[in-house]
């Protein structure tokens, strides 16, 4: 009903709460409570507490002055129950208002199947990111038995605009977030995507959520660009070196995801590869 509501909805951590992604870079969890269960929304509390959202509680019961002053304190929005049941309700009849109409002949099965195969569809795998590496060059590299590991990456686009010196310029391009501990880097370009890997490896489990990964790739963007650039003008008798300082405008940070992808990475011990640009570093770097 959320995603019918014109919504993204992902899978997060924990999962019996909803997940909902904007698309815009903002989001919300909603917990759904049949009982008014006090120790279950002081976990809600504490578990999504680091959420950069909007946090709601949709309770399907009578509520007390007890929890409506608790969720005020932590800024947790409490939907009661009346209001429930018309948001429900409404995404109900536009959910049938919505449906394919049937030809004549056609099954009821029909309908049941395709919602089905969308289910499917995304819940499925990320896709692998081919290595350019393998073989001989990583074993000379970093060891005989090196362990095929597949990290998960969140990709995402970005534009934003900056102040150089007194004029204001534009960048655009593309991030990468490690799902699993959170660093952010520039993307990788002209890498061949795969539904499967064919051969042994480990695959990584998702610890960051494309939504918090989107807010930290934009603090990574508004740290990571201010900077003062070094500028070299050459006259008939001098070379001038100037500074420039250039700097994000905050407001203008526009981050969109892409996708999420399985990167590849080669482990030996404590050493690491990468199995896509072929540099090598520590393990911890990737997890």
């Amino acid at each position: 009903m959320v995603r019918r509501m014109g919504y993204r909805t992902y899978p997060g951590f924990p999962e019996e709460y909803i997940w909902v992604d904007h698309g815009d870079g903002t989001g919300e969890v909603i917990m759904l409570l049949s009982s008014s269960d006090m120790e279950k929304i002081r976990e809600f509390q504490s578990s999504t507490a680091l959420f950069p959202g909007e946090r709601f509680i949709f309770l399907l019961s009578k509520v007390d002055q007890e929890i409506l002053s608790y969720c005020k304190r932590y800024k947790i929005t409490v939907v009661q129950e009346e209001e429930v049941a018309k948001i429900l309700g409404k995404a109900l009849i536009q959910n049938y208002l919505d449906r394919p109409k049937k030809t004549v002949g056609e099954r009821e099965s029909n309908e049941n199947k395709d919602y089905i195969m969308v289910y499917l569809e995304e819940g499925q795998n990320p896709k692998y990111i081919k290595p350019t590496i393998e073989g001989q060059d990583v074993i000379k590299s970093i060891g005989l038995r090196p362990e095929l590991i597949f990290v998960p990456y969140h990709f995402f686009s970005y534009s934003l605009k900056v102040m150089e010196g007194e004029v204001v310029g534009e960048r655009q391009g593309t991030i990468m977030v490690n799902a699993v501990n959170g660093k952010v880097s520039t993307s990788i370009s002209g890498f061949e995507l795969l539904d499967s890997w064919p051969t042994s490896h480990r695959e990584v489990e998702m610890k960051w959520e494309p939504l918090p990964s989107m807010e930290r790739a934009k603090r990574w963007l508004s740290e990571s660009i201010e900077t003062e650039v070094m500028e070299k003008k050459e006259t008939g008798s001098f070379i001038i070196f100037t500074r420039k300082s250039m700097k994000p405008l905050e407001d203008t940070i526009k981050v969109t995801f892409i996708n999420t992808c399985f990167y590849p990475v080669y482990s030996s011990s404590a050493v690491a590869m990468d199995g896509f640009t072929g540099e090598i570093g520590s393990i911890s770097d990737f997890l």
